[in-house]
């Protein structure tokens, strides 16, 4: 985890120069080590890292993963020319090297690092992303993962999606970081978990409504109201992904059901 701040900032940096399709040098330094990237129309074409040209895709690559690892890593961009025969054998496309270089950073990664950062997050594809992801090739985990995204969904379920798994989940939180897929924070998703986990274990009527042991019906219509307002169905928008309103929709039910039988004196 201690290189993902660096390898964050040095991919937002290359999908800005390949979105503005520039022209020019990238240079980086940092443990008193120097590396220049040059671009023509937002294409890598060249690579001089740490005194080696980079003769390959595959050596441009290895290469900017390496420099990621350098503390204290600054970089500036200059619309200067690069020398002429750093040139690769082919321009490489600066997006496909960002997401090349951000998969590789986030398979050290644990899930549960992942989900220690993000719990609790609903994710949708920004119009940046949209941008970002075209003609990206992509595993078939992150074409599911992205259809998902452009809806609107709950990070904490895209592990257990159809077709997604851990490499969807880590290409989810790759966009977040990225820019690519905007994050919010889902409000009543929390609750909604907790209640839905307290009606699977049976939890009393007075439980699932946050209730001491000794409370009247007058309180629990005031503890529905309250919990009705962050966990009705509604309350995640029409675009929230159909699990989640399922979720919802039984967690409510359930404690409106809690509240009658409080009120009607029946015993849990």
């Amino acid at each position: 985890m201690r290189a993902l701040p660096s390898v964050t900032m040095v991919c937002r940096v290359l999908l800005g120069l390949d979105r503005v399709e520039a022209d020019g040098t990238l240079r980086l330094r940092g443990e008193g080590r120097r590396a220049t990237l040059a671009f023509e129309g937002g294409c890598l074409f060249g690579a001089n890292i740490d005194r080696r040209i980079a003769t390959s895709e595959r050596q441009l690559l290895q290469g900017v993963v390496s420099l990621c690892d350098w503390e204290g890593l600054e970089l500036r961009f200059a619309e200067e020319p690069a020398v002429a025969w750093w040139k690769l054998p082919a321009p490489v496309r600066t997006r496909d090297v960002a997401f090349r270089v951000m998969r590789s950073a986030l398979r050290q990664v644990e899930a549960s690092d992942i989900r220690s950062e993000s719990s609790g997050l609903v994710l949708r594809l920004t119009e940046s992303g949209e941008a970002m992801v075209s003609g990206v090739e992509l595993a078939p985990e992150e074409t599911a993962t992205l259809s998902w995204l452009r809806r609107g969904v709950a990070i904490d379920e895209i592990q257990s999606l159809p077709g997604c798994g851990l490499r969807g989940y880590r290409f989810a939180w790759m966009l977040k970081l990225l820019r690519g897929a905007a994050s919010r924070p889902a409000g009543s998703y929390p609750l909604l978990l907790r209640k839905r986990r307290e009606l699977r274990n049976q939890a009393s009527a007075r439980r699932l409504l946050d209730l001491p042991e000794d409370a009247g019906g007058h309180e629990a219509r005031q503890a529905l109201r309250k919990l009705v307002r962050d966990l009705h169905p509604d309350r995640f928008g029409d675009s929230a992904p159909s699990v989640l309103r399922r979720a919802s929709g039984e967690v409510v039910t359930a404690l409106v059901d809690a509240e009658a039988r409080i009120a009607s004196g029946a015993s849990d």
